[in-house]
């Protein structure tokens, strides 16, 4: 064939590569693997906030016996609060929530225990943060990949996930949560 009909496939297919949408997925995966205890963590930054009563980052994280995702995978969602010029007498937000809850479309609520509460003060910087963690269990997961919406509330924050993060969300659990179960 000629060179130019090849030149014009190219093309046409580096054009549509550069025009898809490329939001599906807001998350971009940190994974980290330990020699000496033999575990991998992986983190997905799904939502930050900035109109809360603090800064807030919402991640996903999966940890895994080995370096591929397997049966011993534990899901959470760190939560992390940050309050700048903040001062040693400034109150923390999140410090009375023992509770995180999930609203997944209309009907299903999940209330998820929080736990691994800790806050810090960094003088230098004014800054007061505040982070947990909510654990979820393989049950409720299977529920979250059925969501078709997803709202989230830690005290007084309430964040609804965009429909890219409820994707990269999903996208995160079925490949490094249940990826050994699908398989």
């Amino acid at each position: 064939m000629k060179p130019s009909f090849w030149a014009t496939v190219l093309l046409l297919t580096l054009i549509a590569n550069l025009t898809q949408d490329k939001t599906n997925n807001v998350c971009r995966l940190e994974t980290k693997y330990d020699r000496l205890t033999d575990t991998t963590i992986v983190h997905c930054d799904l939502v930050e906030m900035r109109d809360v009563p603090a800064k807030l980052t919402i991640q996903a994280v999966a940890s895994y016996r080995g370096t591929e995702p397997n049966e011993t995978a534990k899901f959470w969602l760190q939560f992390s609060g940050f309050i700048t010029d903040a001062s040693r007498n400034t109150q923390p937000v999140f410090q009375e929530a023992t509770i995180v809850t999930l609203s997944l479309s209309d009907t299903t609520r999940l209330e998820v225990p929080v736990s691994d509460y800790h806050n810090d003060f960094f003088e230098l910087n004014h800054l007061l943060a505040e982070s947990a963690r909510a654990e979820i269990i393989r049950e409720d997961l299977r529920k979250l990949l059925d969501a078709k919406s997803l709202k989230c509330k830690w005290n007084v924050a309430e964040v609804k996930f965009s429909d890219a993060a409820l994707s990269s969300l999903k996208s995160f659990i079925s490949r490094q949560v249940l990826y050994a179960e699908i398989r």
